[in-house]
């Protein structure tokens, strides 16, 4: 089997290339057996080569990647009739030795290139339409349909306008629009035929993988003299002989294809028909990717809107102002790393107890953010009354743990102080340990007895720690966006730079702490993005005296 090939170098006229050999290198080198004027190309760029079920190409290790069809050659690929190779800013089109450009001919087949169609120049397309009849009808179609497409209008609405355009000018049976959907598989989007015919429409698979995948146009004189459909019985027994098909093709791929078919008694398609149908093919591709960035874009604002609607909510779920009682000051605040987080602090007064909390949700996004509001819920719920804290945990971590299939949890350190006597009892649920700063200057860590996060397993006890807290002692409660911050070199912030930011604080109360460690952490991050939700709350203890 000979090897023809239509070899198009960038800034020459094309040529064809014909050879009898079993093995054909093409590159730039003079030793090559296709050399191509392409300062781009390879010296040897890449092989094609025949075996017994038809021709291959294959990569010969080229520094710009031979592609079939716009696809990378990663293994030797089997070529298909009108299949187009590009090497560097060379094309080669494989073509049967019987076949000569412009198009490809098999049988009563006609493919081309769709893009090659549309960049005809006008003297071009006038000659090429000057003996078809009706080419006035033709032309206005044209403009009436780029007319339709400059208004508002849906995608079904533009499909029924480009079905209903070509079957006034084409006269065609039956004709579909096929859409690709987001796995990649072809579906009928539209479709229109003549009244009388009935059942549902047909299209070649076959037929559709040439248009789609390799930007094709087709036109099928008789169907029944096309290998391609020769299985396709019950699209024969119809009686469907001619039709012609163009893909849905813009700058970012192919979308689809139009399809339009008649039985040969009634309509013979002529190529005149195909280049029409390749031009409102164009247009409408062109709408059609339009129309989806609308929806997409409309689809994201309305996603946005809903977010900023949550953030504010949640937002409004931690406390605006913390008790005030001589005996202590508060201060805390929450950065989410997007728009809703699952991060949370919560501080309530029940008579001479204090209760606080701070707590970081598994995963991130709106799953997260509910579950926080669940936790923060749930603490205001049991805290009131409650025996001890690691009673009130008990009860926490039983009712997170009831029904959670998504096997969320929340990580915690809780503590309960009396601001009679300054005995604080504390409990860390698998959290990052605080930092106790006392009023002699000294910092270090608040260890307390840890156990498993709150929502893991029902039955799981919480032990519990204390320590008396002396009059000018400050505590700071922070959850991992904090010590996990990130520069732009990759490196965290750490519980030492966190511990080294609490000495140099001095004597700072409890809201002065809180901005010079979050003011810490920006200036380290210096801009890099944040990964994670940030939580801070500090307590400065006053006693009563």
């Amino acid at each position: 089997m000979s090897l023809r090939l239509r070899v198009e170098p960038p800034g020459t006229a094309p040529f064809a290339h014909e050879s009898q050999a079993a093995s054909v290198v093409v590159g730039r080198s003079t030793q090559a057996d296709l050399v191509v004027a392409d300062s781009y190309l390879s010296r040897r760029h890449a092989r094609l080569y025949l075996e017994p079920d038809g021709w291959y190409v294959e990569d010969l290790g080229s520094k710009n990647p031979t592609r079939v069809n716009g696809r990378p050659v990663a293994a030797p690929e089997r070529l298909q009739p009108g299949d187009v190779i590009e090497l560097a800013s060379t094309r080669l089109v494989f073509e049967p030795a019987e076949n000569a450009p412009p198009g490809l001919r098999i049988d009563s087949t006609v493919f081309r290139p769709a893009s090659e169609i549309l960049g005809l120049g006008e003297a071009d397309l006038t000659a090429r339409r000057a003996t078809v009849e009706g080419l006035a009808g033709r032309l206005r179609l044209l403009n009436e349909v780029h007319r339709a497409l400059a208004g508002p209008i849906s995608l079904e609405e533009l499909l029924e306008l480009i079905l209903e355009r070509a079957f006034a000018v084409l006269h065609p049976e039956e004709g579909v629009i096929l859409l690709r959907g987001p796995d990649g598989e072809l579906r009928p989007a539209a479709s229109r035929r003549v009244p009388g015919l009935t059942g549902e429409f047909l299209h070649s698979r076959r037929l559709a993988q040439e248009v789609t995948e390799k930007g094709l146009a087709a036109l099928v004189s008789d169907a029944s003299l096309d290998e391609r459909f020769a299985t396709a019985e019950s699209f024969l027994s119809l009686g469907v002989r001619s039709l012609v098909a163009a893909p849905l093709l813009d700058a970012e791929g192919c979308l689809g294809m139009i399809s339009l078919n008649s039985r040969a008694h009634l309509r013979r398609f002529s190529e005149a028909d195909m280049e029409l149908l390749v031009s409102l093919a164009s247009a409408a591709a062109l709408r059609i990717r339009n129309i989806a960035l609308g929806e997409e874009a409309a689809r994201r604002q309305l996603m946005e809107r809903e977010l900023a609607l949550a953030s504010e909510i949640q937002m409004g779920m931690l406390p605006r102002r913390f008790p005030e009682r001589r005996e202590f000051d508060l201060a805390a605040t929450l950065k989410p790393a997007h728009s809703v987080g699952g991060d949370l602090y919560d501080v309530l007064l029940e008579g001479e107890r204090l209760w606080l909390i701070v707590g970081d949700v598994s995963g991130k996004g709106v799953s997260a953010a509910l579950f926080m509001a669940v936790a923060r819920t749930l603490f205001r719920a049991v805290v009131p009354g409650a025996a001890s804290l690691a009673a009130a945990l008990g009860r926490m971590n039983r009712e997170l743990a009831r029904d959670n299939d998504r096997a969320l949890f929340v990580t915690a350190f809780a503590g309960c102080l009396d601001l009679a006597t300054g005995e604080l009892a504390m409990a860390n649920a698998g959290h990052n340990v605080p930092f106790l700063l006392r009023g002699d200057g000294s910092v270090g860590p608040l260890v307390a007895p840890k156990a498993m996060a709150l929502g893991v397993e029902p039955e799981r006890g919480y032990p519990t720690g204390s320590l008396r807290l002396a009059p000018g002692d400050r505590l700071l409660l922070y959850t991992d966006g904090v010590t996990e911050a990130r520069d732009g070199k990759d490196q965290l912030f750490s519980e030492a730079r966190l511990e080294a930011t609490l000495r140099a604080a001095g004597e700072a109360g409890a809201e002065e702490l809180v901005r010079i460690c979050l003011a810490a952490v920006e200036a380290f991050a210096a801009g890099a993005p944040q990964s994670d939700d940030i939580a801070l709350l500090a307590l400065q203890y006053h006693g009563r005296g």
